[in-house]
């Protein structure tokens, strides 16, 4: 491969929005943002001409667990090893840490090259959408809790790990609806408004945390639905949601990170799990 990995810093965050908006993926400036301030040494570019022509992103939970995401690359380089560079370097960098495991989403696209590193399947989940108000456009959402405090006991039996300073980063950019027996949130994108993530201790607490967030937003939104957990699908249906996009969650390392998806009706996003 003729294009070098290089750290990404703050100063490509234009570039890096702008191939995501060119690839039509949902991801704003505070996502960039937030990603870097969360792991500074661990994502990474590829630069051409002065442009970033592809990206990667890796979020670690302690050191049990860690994300690869954001892994993005210009139609113009494609089939070149740029990925397979960048995720190469994700795995060198996340195994200098001495992570134990190391999980992704991946699209059907990127499931071979995936596969071909070494990761494994662990179960398969639906991007879900919802139209909204054709009329509406992406504003400020009133940020911050809107009812209680999130529960990270429940999300640490959820996610398998403990990630509440990476959620305290999301609630700063998101509407939060949260009981004692379940959490949400809800935060605007460039093309939709996003669900994620939720937890829930019973469908019934699930149905009530997902009215909440709602009535949030009149955009079209996005819900990514763990396919195991299928009253998180049918309330999906029930609110008039459809399927429009599938994805694998992979993992490699030394053990799996069991997670309990009976609990996790969203995700916080496939970069970040």
């Amino acid at each position: 491969m003729k294009h070098k990995v290089r750290p990404l810093t703050s100063e490509d965050i234009p570039g890096a929005l702008a191939l995501c908006q060119m690839s039509g993926w949902n991801q704003l400036t505070t996502d960039w943002d937030r990603l870097l301030k969360h792991e500074p040494q661990g994502c990474f570019a590829v630069e051409a001409n002065r442009e970033i022509i592809a990206t990667v992103t890796t979020t670690c939970y302690g050191r049990d667990l860690a994300w690869i995401g954001m892994m993005l690359v210009h139609e113009n380089y494609r089939r070149q090893g740029i990925a397979g560079a960048l995720i190469a370097k994700c795995l060198e960098h996340l195994r200098s840490r001495n992570i134990r495991c190391i999980k992704l989403d991946a699209t059907p696209a990127g499931k071979l090259v995936y596969s071909q590193m070494g990761f494994r399947d662990e179960w398969s989940f639906h991007r879900w959408k919802r139209d909204g108000d054709s009329e509406a456009t992406r504003r400020n959402l009133n940020l911050g809790t809107v009812h209680g405090e999130w529960n990270h006991e429940l999300d640490q039996i959820a996610f398998g790990v403990d990630r509440r300073e990476w959620l305290n980063r999301l609630a700063a950019h998101s509407c939060s609806v949260n009981y004692k027996e379940g959490c949400g949130m809800i935060r605007e994108g460039h093309l939709a408004s996003y669900i994620g993530p939720m937890i829930a201790g019973t469908a019934k607490t699930a149905a009530q945390v997902i009215d909440a967030l709602l009535l949030i937003t009149s955009r079209t939104t996005f819900w990514d639905v763990p396919q195991p957990n299928q009253d998180a699908v049918a309330l999906a249906e029930e609110n008039g949601f459809q399927p429009v996009r599938d994805l694998t969650r992979m993992w490699t390392g030394v053990e799996l990170i069991p997670c309990d998806l009976s609990l996790q009706y969203a995700l916080s996003d496939p970069g970040t799990g």
